[in-house]
């Protein structure tokens, strides 16, 4: 049966998803993260993202969001290549504050939902945020 009334939702969403799944990024801190693929029964491997390879945790991988003189064509070309490469793999977009975000040809959020990948964005301190859902494994 259809409620009639209207749903209350926040700005803010949090969504339970079982596992990040293509098409679908959501909205993680690294702790949360961490914590979340812990519980996993098979580790992923894990790619980040972002602007110096210093920035990966331990055990991730690397994939550069940036790169001097290279235009954002050749960024997005680099990620199709290993999408090819490991496709396995999950992908973690490094959006936490100081990090230079992804050079993408059309606005990150729409770029993002298109990838036909497991995709953890991967935020500082609150994992709310209006375009992807939290990443909450059900208790």
């Amino acid at each position: 049966m259809r409620r009639k009334q209207p749903l209350e939702v926040d700005d803010n969403w949090r969504y339970p998803l079982p596992m990040p799944m293509p098409f679908q990024p959501v909205c993680v801190t690294e702790l949360e993260a961490i914590e979340q693929i812990s519980m996993l029964k098979v580790q992923p491997r894990l790619f980040m993202w972002t602007d110096e390879a210093r920035r990966c945790p331990n055990g991730w991988d690397y994939i550069a969001s940036v790169r001097q003189g290279v235009p954002p064509q050749g960024i997005v070309a680099e990620l199709d290549a290993w999408m090819e490469q490991y496709p396995g793999a999950w992908l973690a977009v490094d959006l936490r504050d100081g990090v230079i975000p992804p050079s993408t040809p059309v606005p990150l959020d729409q770029y993002l939902s298109g990838l036909n990948r497991p995709t953890l964005v991967i935020v500082s301190s609150s994992s709310e945020n209006e375009f992807w859902p939290q990443w909450v494994l059900p208790q």
